[in-house]
């Protein structure tokens, strides 16, 4: 066996890669006018494309309407005596738009360059200075501009205390009112107050609490006789009187938006945001060990909210105004990855285009909007451009039926995982950052970003794959179909979802129709439906080799092996102006020519991308399909060996354990997501129980 090699049960692959984003100066005319709407120019073509899809692994759409609770869309057609499936002509739009920007180099459309990551901190004491305090007054937005301080250190006391004195569990919540009439022991080098004799409800005192999450479920029993159940203690503090008007730190409160932006709460709220925000949601506070109610907090929400307590780094400045230089809503925080924001973390050329005069090859036959907030009161504006194509539904070749999925949680990206978004560097693997309390090296703003700021990797690409009954999530139901919902999950996981699904083999086609395109537009547009027509030229001209098949993705489920379809395209009307408006005969232009001048077009960087990653990237099984699946709790097994479902639970552990950080008595290695060019695009394994820090 080769040196560094592993036998492939200890391997697997994560579902999605990145290609890679030109980084070279754009060559002239890369952004430039479009040709317009008015006329059809010379040189320029019209006509209608035939697109023959096959669905080479199950397709899963849903929610493609508003109403379709994750129902496959389905309408009546022609030939058909009921509504069958079908793929919504926008559903192909945006995926084949997406496949041009990265065969043709376009801009970031669906990019938010102002995203920047938050991180938990690290189980410690906060410096010196930290205090509670509460919000007296916050705008429409929830900014507070006047806030009450508590200008001596908090106070531990034990939530059981709190209960009685409140009268129950159901009285204490955040910003709940108490007197304390001493302040206890000192303990782990806070105040600790444990006698409910000194704890009165109702005073100046108020309470904050928190997420339950990083108690310890049990402690030791005081006679050594087992464990007890553990405790939970909240933070109190008493407030001053004086309410002052707030000012911030420089950038402070968008390092906090940004903190905010990643808490579990956020992204739960993301996922139903029905009940808006203008209030605080008020959230049960469960013992770990139990699930026990003990109390409610409030929601993080990217806004305060009145009477709300959480921690300030404050400074009196004057009489009456608090200047307040960093913030959290636990003692136990987030912090913003770094000063840069996702724009300065991928090449200028690479942002969206904005001037419809002066568009991305992309943006030029796809169309463009950009719509910029303006003032409250004045709107905003907008500039765009209206694109050259209409994609037509895609048509059932016959009455296909579905199948009810049940989808294990698949959440919105993370950014923040430096391991996989951010720019492969080797000099940084397998390194730990300096001291044990530096951040971590997979974090956006560590010293893993060196003397500059590391770039975001580029587009992100789903393995494609011929085989999907080999890939792990298609093993795994075949024996229950419910797996995920009723072994893996709680049933009462709002991550989990349902979906349906259409057969692999399955056949649709579907006309895209096009206007006023010169040739090598054309070609590129060709080459996004069918990028085997870009791609073979770079197959091994080995006669025996088995010829590679490339193909592109559609719909939802793509981390699961969903989606995967290969295509043919035909010319089925080919128009120029000379032959539309004087009858001439149609122009001759074969798809090799139309091809061969977009290939001119594109710059020896872009040429390169497409040989060394998009080769591997819209290749069918190029990643062995049984080894595809998010970090993993254990080994993959190969196809026909039995698959235990318990290994498809997430592996935190992985994550901990490749940051490249470092605690007390250990070092985590950074460990890099491969680059869609490398020979192998395979990881190792780390077992959720097993402890790889050394």
């Amino acid at each position: 066996m080769p040196e560094g090699k592993r036998p492939a049960r200890d391997e697997f692959v994560n579902p999605y890669t990145f290609v890679q984003l030109p980084k070279g100066d754009p060559e002239v005319g890369w952004r430039t006018e479009p040709a317009g709407h008015d006329r059809l120019a010379d040189g320029r073509f019209s006509g209608v494309l035939d697109v023959e899809l096959t669905a080479r692994s199950p397709l899963l759409l849903r929610n493609a309407y508003a109403d379709s609770e994750g129902a496959f869309p389905r309408r009546a057609m022609p030939g058909f005596s009921e509504p069958v499936p079908y793929l919504p002509g926008s559903s192909l739009a945006g995926a084949v738009r997406s496949l041009h920007e990265t065969l043709a180099g376009g801009c970031l459309r669906i990019f938010n360059g102002d995203f920047r990551p938050g991180y938990r901190d690290q189980v410690r004491r906060r410096p010196d200075g930290w205090r509670l305090a509460r919000v007296a007054e916050v705008d429409e937005n929830g900014v507070p501009l006047r806030m009450e301080r508590c200008p001596e250190e908090a106070v531990w006391v034990e939530s059981a205390v709190l209960e009685r004195a409140l009268g129950g569990a159901s009285q204490l919540k955040t910003g709940a009112r108490v007197t304390l009439l001493g302040r206890g022991e000192r303990k782990l080098d806070r105040w600790q107050l444990e006698d409910p004799s000194q704890v009165r409800g109702g005073g100046d005192w108020v309470v904050l609490l928190t997420h339950a999450g990083t108690r310890r479920k049990d402690r030791k029993s005081p006679e050594g006789r087992g464990k007890l159940r553990g405790r939970y203690f909240c933070a109190t503090g008493e407030l001053e009187g004086v309410v002052r008007d707030v000012s911030f730190a420089d950038g402070m409160w968008e390092s906090f938006l940004d903190a905010v932006d990643d808490t579990d709460d956020m992204r739960r709220y993301r996922q139903d945001p029905s009940g808006g925000d203008e209030k605080p949601e008020w959230v049960d506070v469960e013992h770990p060990k139990d699930q026990r109610f003990m109390g409610r907090r409030i929601a993080a929400r990217r806004r305060l909210y009145e009477d709300q307590v959480l921690w300030v780094l404050p400074e009196v400045t004057g009489a009456t105004m608090l200047t307040v230089k960093d913030m959290a809503l636990a003692v136990v925080w987030r912090h913003a990855g770094g000063v840069d924001k996702a724009s300065q973390r991928v090449p200028m050329r690479a942002s969206a285009c904005r001037d419809p005069r002066q568009l991305c090859p992309s943006c030029r036959i796809f169309g463009s909007a950009d719509t910029e907030g303006g003032l409250r009161d004045k709107g905003a504006e907008q500039r765009s451009y209206r694109g050259h194509l209409r994609f037509g539904d895609a048509i059932p070749r016959e009455a296909y039926d579905t199948t009810r999925e049940y989808l294990p949680p698949m959440g919105s990206p993370k950014p923040g995982a430096g391991q996989f978004y951010l720019n492969r560097s080797d000099g940084s693997e397998g390194k730990t950052c300096d001291e044990k309390n530096d951040r971590p090296l997979r974090e956006w703003g560590s010293q893993g970003d060196g003397r500059g700021t590391r770039g975001l990797r580029g587009r992100k690409q789903y393995w494609l794959t011929g085989t999907h009954a080999d890939r792990p999530y298609f093993r795994a139901r075949e024996a229950k179909r419910t797996v995920f919902h009723e072994d893996l999950y709680e049933p009462g996981n709002k991550m989990l979802s349902e979906g349906e699904s259409v057969r692999a083999g399955s056949v649709f086609t579907a006309q895209v129709r096009f206007e006023n395109l010169d040739e090598a537009e054309l070609g590129g547009l060709l080459c996004a439906l069918d990028p085997a027509l870009l791609l073979r030229a770079h197959d091994a001209q080995d006669p025996e080799a088995e010829t590679p098949e490339y193909g592109w993705a559609v719909g939802g489920g793509r981390p699961l092996g969903f989606g995967t379809v290969t295509s043919r395209v035909t010319v089925t009307l080919l128009e120029n102006a000379a032959s539309r408006y004087l009858g001439e005969e149609p122009p001759s232009l074969s798809v090799e020519e139309a091809v061969s001048a977009f290939r001119r077009t594109a710059s020896k960087e872009l040429k390169d991308i497409w040989k060394r990653q998009l080769t591997k990237v819209l290749r069918l099984d190029w990643a062995e399909p049984h080894q595809v699946w998010y970090p993993p709790a254990g080994r993959l097994p190969e196809p026909g060996d039995p698959l235990n479902p318990e290994v498809l639970a997430p592996s935190f552990t992985f994550w901990k354990e490749t940051s490249g950080g470092r605690a007390e008595d250990a070092r985590f290695p950074y460990r890099q997501l491969p680059s869609a060019a490398a020979p192998s695009p395979t990881m190792r394994v780390i077992p959720q129980d097993k402890k790889e820090g050394r």
